[in-house]
């Protein structure tokens, strides 16, 4: 998941369309203020929200995201046409009490809610989405710079606003999150690095044979080498600036399946395997 970027408003001579979502504290979105009062009438406090596995990737490698309400169905107005089931290149972009939360760009908005494809629940309610994407067009805004909010702030108790080009929020927002995306040189390294051992044999062969045919996260397991082939290698040690100089041990690598490496790569320490499981409320 990357943070704050901005593309071209023309696509392929199309103009982009803009959706503005309002949903509960948007603290949520990480779990971590299951507690705290909703900003919309639609929830109730302490109740879990729909959209808190909006940037959340879903087990066929897509995002699905919940709009409050089962807003966003106007698909006309998002550039459509009358009777046509899913419109593209929306952005949609996530509000909480006017700060900017996260947004995704490239969105496909569903004239429909579907369930989500891993059936997940929120509390004791199933899930419903009504947009998806891939995870690069999805950006989540890191917790502590959750603090800008949309100028001018769109009046009214509204779930979903629909906007172009010509809406001052949209020109507020293109322009808060121009170039702001490109990764730092050390970042790059960093990436690399990861990509370079996730993908060694030698390091699946050491972590194999250290911890077995098993994810570590949701201890699904295989002996027969068919099946075993959906384990991967992940690299739980930090980023230091010796890395290229350092020693690879089996410790440093842990078995996960597909899904699970996935997730722990959203995960704000890449090594907490426990905080994932206890996320997945696998323990």
């Amino acid at each position: 998941m990357r943070y704050f970027f901005a593309k071209h408003q023309l696509i392929w001579g199309f103009e982009m369309t803009y959706l503005l979502a309002r949903v509960e504290n948007f603290s949520r979105f990480e779990g971590e203020n299951l507690s705290a009062k909703p900003v919309m009438g639609y929830g109730k406090s302490g109740e879990a929200p729909h959209e808190m596995h909006n940037f959340t990737i879903a087990s066929d490698g897509l995002i699905y995201g919940y709009l409050p309400k089962e807003g966003g169905g106007n698909l006309q107005r998002l550039g459509g046409k009358s009777g046509e089931e899913e419109v593209s290149n929306v952005t949609v972009i996530f509000i909480s009490s006017g700060v900017l939360c996260g947004y995704y760009r490239n969105a496909t908005v569903l004239s429909s809610p579907v369930r989500h494809p891993d059936r997940l629940m929120a509390g004791n309610s199933k899930i419903y989405c009504r947009v998806k994407v891939d995870p690069k067009d999805a950006f989540l805004i890191p917790v502590e710079k959750r603090v800008e909010k949309v100028k001018p702030r769109p009046q009214g108790q509204f779930p979903v606003l629909y906007g172009d080009a010509k809406s001052d929020w949209v020109r507020w927002f293109e322009e808060f999150t121009k170039g702001s995306d490109a990764p730092t040189a050390s970042e790059k390294k960093r990436r690399r690095w990861t990509e370079r051992v996730e993908r060694s044999s030698k390091a699946r062969r050491m972590a194999l044979k250290y911890y077995g045919n098993k994810c570590e996260c949701c201890q699904i397991s295989h002996e027969d080498n068919v099946r075993a082939a959906k384990f991967e290698v992940h690299h739980k040690m930090p980023y230091a600036e010796n890395f290229e100089a350092r020693h690879l041990k089996a410790t440093d690598l842990a078995v996960l399946c597909a899904n699970c490496h996935r997730m722990i790569h959203k995960m704000p320490d890449v090594a907490d395997i426990a905080g994932l499981r206890g996320y997945l409320n696998f323990d």
